[in-house]
Parts: structure tokens; sequence; C-alpha cells
């Protein structure tokens, strides 16, 4: 047995409201999973939708957010390809209220990797979601190739940052759009070519002036909502629009007719959903960018354990640019 504390909710609700930090023990791992002593845990905003009762899945509570660590493996099933000492980042069983944010946790093992040399703990913590997602929605989704331009909403969270870099590693031009000059100097700052400030210009205007008029080959938009409703208007003929979440509380409402007459696709991106060899593949490759130094995690912040709570409302209410990290080790 492993003894610590844990972030943990017995009922829905906002984060400070209902997260609370107990003691608790972390028995041997089961074939399948790692036990892992956590350094760093990820925020992001799905932690306030299993907070809120509203990720697919996690439907009863008690309630257990955070999906990523990096950490030192404590504990391993007989068989595994891992050992106690490596050093690796993974993902949690979330889904089975299971979380990140402890001193210790479980990673899937198929969902857990050693972390490429160039990272440090802090960007190992929070980048297997994000870059997964994201190769998987513009390579095997949007089907991204080099020299097309890219649109990316909510440029400055932690979604929308990593396409940043992934679409710059692919040789697309990429447009980030975020909601106001600091967020929109943040995209630049981590390899945007052009950062439009959505709240204080016509965005399709501004999307449009930048590609002379022909508009985005591909947009990715983890916000949804009025934004992402608006940007449908900024998409080139046989584009291609991607709807990977709903930042904003809201997906973006799909017109039938205008994207008839638009003569472009939208398509659906969710990380969790990809097939199990695929998944695999696409977690094997953004490591390999990594290793090569071509992506990292755009680190925002790293906030202390005890500010767990906090710190999700902060991505809840978009107060925060970058990737949230927690430091849980002394």
């Amino acid at each position: 047995m492993f003894h610590g504390k844990y972030w943990q909710a017995s009922t829905f609700g906002t984060p400070r409201e209902v997260l609370e930090l107990v003691d608790t023990t972390w028995p041997a791992p089961s074939e399948g999973r790692l036990l892992v002593k956590v350094d760093f845990s990820a925020i992001g905003y799905p932690d306030a939708i299993i907070l809120g009762g509203h990720f697919p899945g996690v439907t009863q509570p008690p309630a257990f957010p955070g999906q990523e660590v990096s950490g030192e493996v404590v504990a391993v099933p007989e068989g595994s390809a891992f050992a106690v000492g490596d050093r690796v980042m993974g993902m949690t069983p979330f889904f089975e209220s299971l979380g990140a944010h402890g001193t210790y946790a479980y990673t899937m093992e198929s969902q857990t990797r050693r972390i490429p040399s160039p990272l440090t703990g802090e960007e190992a913590a929070g980048f297997l979601i994000g870059f997964k997602t994201a190769h998987y929605g513009l390579v095997g989704r949007l089907g991204l190739t080099e020299g097309e331009v890219l649109v990316v909403l909510g440029g400055s969270g932690g979604s929308g940052s990593t396409a940043i870099q992934l679409g710059k590693a692919l040789g697309a031009t990429v447009i980030a759009v975020a909601g106001s000059e600091e967020k929109a100097d943040f995209c630049r700052k981590i390899g945007a070519d052009h950062a439009v400030n959505h709240a204080a210009s016509d965005v399709v205007e501004e999307i449009r002036s930048l590609t002379g008029g022909r508009g985005a080959d591909v947009v990715y938009d983890p916000v949804g909502g009025d934004l992402g409703t608006r940007v449908l208007g900024a998409v080139a003929h046989s584009g291609r629009f991607g709807v990977i979440g709903y930042a904003a509380g809201s997906f973006p409402h799909i017109d039938a007719m205008g994207l008839l007459l638009g003569n472009f696709s939208v398509v659906g991106v969710f990380g969790g959903g990809i097939p199990p060899e695929e998944d695999a593949a696409t977690v094997d490759r953004v490591c390999e960018l990594a290793e090569q130094g071509a992506i990292r995690t755009p680190v925002g912040a790293v906030v202390p354990f005890e500010e767990v709570p906090g710190a999700i409302e902060r991505v809840m209410t978009g107060q925060t640019v970058g990737k949230i990290v927690v430091r849980v080790a002394g």
C-alpha cells in the first residue's frame, strides 16, 4: 500500500464547492496499469466537466479530476514493459474515478510513455492528451497538409496552444484566434504566424484578409459557441472545420445550407474515441516529434498542489494562457 493525499469530490458541483483534499491509499496496480509517484499533474477544461457531472462515462460521484501526470513509476504488475524507477508521463483511468491530482496516481500502461529527453517534468505532465488529440484531429481527421492555412480557436488555451505548435511542425501557416491582446501575444510567442483578437475585431474579416480572401483550409475549434459559429463563415472552399470541444459552454451552430453552399466539411474529433492501434501509433508519433524537439507543451503556469480547485475554476472561466500544471511533489 502507498499512502498520501488526493483531491476528490463526493458530489458534483463547482471545484471550490465540492473538492476536498483527503488521505487515502493506493494498492498495487492491476494488469494494464502502473502506479506513479506524481511530480506534476495537468489541469484542463475536462476537469470542470468531470466535476460538473457532464463528462461522457463519468455519471456518478465520487468524482476525481485529473487526466495526466508525470513522475516516477513505483509499482508495476507482472509482465509490464515498465520498471520501478522509470520516469514517465501518462494518462489516468479518470473515467473510473481514478484521477491525477494526488500524491500517487494510476496510469494506463497503453497510455504511458517514458518522458522524451527534451521535456521537463512540467511539460511532460501536460503533453499527451493535447498533442495526441491535436495529431489525431489535424492529421487523422482533418487531413492538414504542408502549406495549408490552419486557424486555431482558443489559441492560448491548453488545447489550442498544442494545435498551434503541431500545426507549425506539420508545415502549416497558423492563424491563432484568442480573446485578448495578451492571449494573442502568447499565441505569437509559441509559434503562430498571425494572431487575431476576436474581442477587438471582426474575426471572419481578419481571417479572410490574412488569406487573401480565400479563408482557412482547416479550423481547429475547441471553443464552440458563438465564436465557432462565426468562424464557420471563414472556411475556404473544400476546407475542413474540426469540432474538438465546447469550452464556451455549447457547440457551434451548424447551418446545413451554409455547409452546402460553402462546399466544406464539418468533422468531429474526440481523442478519447481513437481505435486502440491508431491511438498507440498517434501517441508514439507525437513522442517522436517531442524527442526531435519539434513540439513541447506550452506551459502557462505551475501552481501548488493546494491550489487545484482554484486553478480548475480559472481554466473554466478562460483566465489562463497555456497549459496549467500542478506541482505535487515537494
